[in-house]
């Protein structure tokens, strides 16, 4: 009897918020673009984001080249973008349509330093370790 109640809770839940979703599409929006959010984005050659009410929507990057233009970079995680909402499902919006613009912010910066800088072996915990201090500095002259 429970697990009946919480089956039509769930499927109740699914209807609500896929009409919520379907009332979404065309719109624009701007995304945080997120890193390992969506489980297919290799296959389907999309990138993940969150729009400002956590929705979670799936969007495709395609660095089209306009005439006169430079390239636009891969977003990173962190930056923002800006897409127009395609399709909806109970759990996900997707934007198939062209990525309208690319906002790079300190947190897409971040992210990429921490990718840049060479990763510690083991795990450190402030222990000191084996062998010869580092020399210190030198000390400034008395007066």
């Amino acid at each position: 009897m429970v697990r009946h109640r919480y089956e039509r809770l769930a499927a109740l839940v699914n209807e609500v918020a896929w009409a919520e979703n379907k009332r979404q599409v065309g719109r624009t929006v701007e995304l945080m673009v997120s890193e390992g959010e969506g489980r297919k984005d290799a296959a389907t050659h999309r990138l993940s984001g969150r729009a400002p009410d956590n929705r979670l929507v799936h969007f495709a990057w395609d660095p089209v080249v306009e005439e006169g233009r430079s390239p636009v970079s891969r977003p990173r995680p962190g930056d923002m973008v800006t897409v127009t909402l395609t399709y909806a499902a109970p759990h996900h919006l997707v934007a198939d349509g062209p990525v309208l613009a690319v906002r790079r912010t300190r947190s897409g910066d971040a992210w990429a330093a921490r990718r840049a800088a060479p990763v510690a072996s083991g795990v450190t915990l402030g222990m000191p370790t084996l062998g010869v201090p580092a020399p210190l500095p030198d000390a400034p002259a008395c007066r």
